[in-house]
């Protein structure tokens, strides 16, 4: 009897060195994308906004075109755009300058990705500080073209 309850609490001890607690309050997906609680998720080396309307004000203030960035976690050609295009240095520096980022998961946003529809993932959807459709993209998109469309936009 000695011997199992030895082994149930090494087997205890050891199960809960694989479980960590996050102190940061902030969770990271299969994408190797952080949220946390502020509505923001990092993708790479662009922070997007989670909530559509609030981004929508701070584009209408700024002045700024936005940057609708449908995604999935499941979605391999997400992960590709992501690990290609979000780690370019002159996307990444345009998109910020430039845009009001928004990141809708389609899987957890779902009247998002009605109101915007969104029928596969990824999908890029571009608006004027309005809120007004102004390019959308969809299906997997290398970076040069995407960094092309991006500046044709912003001009």
């Amino acid at each position: 009897m000695k011997k199992y309850i030895f082994v149930l609490i090494i087997f205890f001890v050891l199960l809960s060195g694989c479980l960590s607690v996050r102190s940061d309050n902030s969770t990271t997906d299969k994408l190797g994308s952080s949220k946390d609680e502020t509505g923001k998720i990092t993708l790479q080396g662009l922070t997007f906004n989670t909530q559509v309307q609030p981004a929508l004000e701070t584009a209408k203030v700024q002045g700024k075109p936005v940057f609708v960035y449908a995604r999935s976690e499941d979605c391999g050609y997400c992960r590709k755009f992501e690990a290609e295009t979000f780690t370019n240095k002159t996307v990444i520096k345009t998109l910020n300058e430039n845009f009001i980022l928004v990141s809708i998961d389609v899987y957890g946003q779902r009247s998002e990705r009605i109101n915007f529809r969104v029928r596969g993932t990824p999908t890029e959807i571009f608006l004027d500080n309005n809120g007004m459709e102004i390019k959308r993209i969809t299906g997997y998109t290398e970076t040069q073209p995407f960094l092309d469309t991006i500046n044709e936009i912003i001009k």
